[in-house]
């Protein structure tokens, strides 16, 4: 494809300074011993064997902002036991915890510039009760992107989520039709949005707005699916074929429209802004 040709070369690019991150001593794809400043240098791909870590909201914003031009929405919106749910544990004790220990959700959403242009940026945070929906999520995600398409400017997308999240029902569930009559108005007003999914991309996420881009962009090795192929076997009493939830065959099938290194996702987004704007 000449678009990624045309950024072959450009690796490692980012907006800002990478915060720390813990990582394990070896890599899980190939067992390598792991350098930090090494894989911090490569954007957090294993160098050896391409394994893409999974990273934070934190990390992808450095990532893709430009320096400094990281403007976070609604942050103070804060999710609220609404259903008394106590099984396996109090889910507001989940959520404080989570909180505690520095993370805002499963997903933070803001205004910033890549490579000088105005974007709109939401990115999933899977160490968030794993990245799941929830009323918050989907609240900050529709708004943004209802304010994206009045103002003609750009929406990005990351996910890496299990789905809606079930203790909060039915009332996550709703998200997803909420969020997706949000990106029908941005289709309807012409505005591009990009669709970037990582691992895992999972659940009513993976069947909604993740694979409602103008362009999907996945990962390679991303796990992409709506359920667990045990279930899904379960469901259809079919032998599913190898690998089938991972970026690669979702390319081969249509449903991502291409499979990128992190390395080269910055530079290609901008491309991508600049053919747009």
């Amino acid at each position: 494809m000449a678009i990624l040709e045309r950024h072959r070369e450009q690796v490692a690019i980012q907006g800002g300074d990478l915060p720390e991150i813990l990582l394990p001593t070896n890599c899980p794809g190939c067992g390598i011993g792991l350098e930090l400043e090494e894989l911090r240098a490569h954007n957090y791909v294993c160098t050896h064997c391409g394994h893409h870590f999974r990273l934070g909201a934190d990390v992808w914003v450095a990532l893709i902002a430009d320096s400094g031009s990281w403007n976070e929405r609604w942050a103070d919106v804060r999710s609220h036991d609404l259903l008394d749910w106590t099984v396996p544990k109090p889910y507001q004790e989940t959520v404080e915890r989570l909180l505690e220990d520095g993370l805002n959700e499963a997903v933070r959403t803001g205004t910033c510039t890549l490579d000088g242009k105005p974007i709109w940026l939401a990115t999933f945070d899977f160490g968030f009760v794993g990245g799941t929906l929830s009323i918050v999520a989907g609240e900050r995600l529709a708004r943004g992107m209802e304010q994206a398409a009045s103002s003609g400017t750009p929406y990005v997308l990351i996910s890496a989520s299990g789905g809606a999240r079930m203790q909060e029902g039915v009332l996550a569930l709703m998200q997803l039709a909420k969020v997706n009559a949000a990106v029908g108005r941005l289709h309807d007003a012409g505005v591009p949005y990009f669709s970037v999914l990582t691992d895992p991309t999972f659940g009513g996420t993976a069947a909604s707005l993740a694979l409602l881009g103008d362009i999907n962009i996945a990962e390679p090795g991303a796990s992409i699916g709506f359920t667990g192929p045990r279930v899904i076997k379960q469901a259809t009493y079919a032998d599913l074929p190898p690998g089938f939830q991972s970026a690669e065959f979702q390319l081969a099938h249509g449903q991502v429209d291409m499979v990128l290194p992190r390395t080269e996702l910055r530079p290609l987004l901008a491309h991508l802004l600049e053919m747009h704007t």
